[in-house]
């Protein structure tokens, strides 16, 4: 019985292992990783005919009791840049109001027990009616096995996503929806403004 109970406590020494090995292997890969986001935004920057910008940034986990870092749970994020959304608001005064998309942001980030889950921050504005949130685009459960082809892959299906919660996308996403015979309401609430009748007429 003894014996069951020793074995039952070396769990704990596997597990330690275990975590140890995932973190090892993330700060490895994490700094191939950079390297390999960095080229593909050079890419997409030197080639995409709308330039609204894309950047990696490395991030740390952050402690807001003691203002310190941690150094073994680095992540890394693709970027993009903000975007005008091409409407202006002109009162009687001559103030003016205009509004920019915020960039959809693809986040590796290691969690605790050394696994990394990838997150998609969709496009967001001052429009939507509700905060944007955090989608899971794919775990990875074993960093030292993850390899740039699967980046390049959530990097291209994040993307794809991120594009339709924008606003120069919801047109598409209408349109499917609305072929969609199995879906009963869109995906995402399209962006409109509340009206006011007025005779004043205003400069364009």
């Amino acid at each position: 019985m003894l014996s069951d109970i020793l074995n039952a406590a070396n769990r704990y020494d596997n597990g330690i292992k275990q975590v140890k090995e995932r973190r090892t292997h993330w700060l490895k890969k994490h700094a191939e990783l950079k390297i390999h986001l960095k080229k593909v935004a050079e890419h997409l920057n030197n080639n995409t005919t709308y330039k609204q910008g894309f950047f990696v940034d490395t991030l740390r986990a952050f402690n807001e009791e003691t203002n310190g870092v941690c150094n073994e749970l680095p992540s890394i994020t693709f970027r993009s840049g903000d975007m005008p959304m091409l409407v202006t608001f002109r009162n009687s005064l001559g103030e003016l109001k205009e509004y920019t998309e915020e960039g959809f942001r693809i986040s590796f980030n290691p969690i605790i027990t050394g696994e990394v889950i990838v997150l998609l921050l969709p496009h967001h504005s001052d429009l939507n009616e509700q905060p944007a949130q955090y989608n899971t685009l794919a775990v990875i459960n074993d960093p030292a096995a993850f390899t740039m082809d699967m980046a390049d892959q959530i990097i291209a299906k994040g993307i794809e996503i991120a594009y339709y919660s924008s606003f120069t996308g919801m047109a598409d996403i209408q349109k499917i929806n609305e072929q969609a015979e199995t879906q009963k309401s869109p995906r995402y609430t399209p962006i409109g403004f509340k009206r006011y009748e007025t005779t004043e007429k205003t400069k364009s």
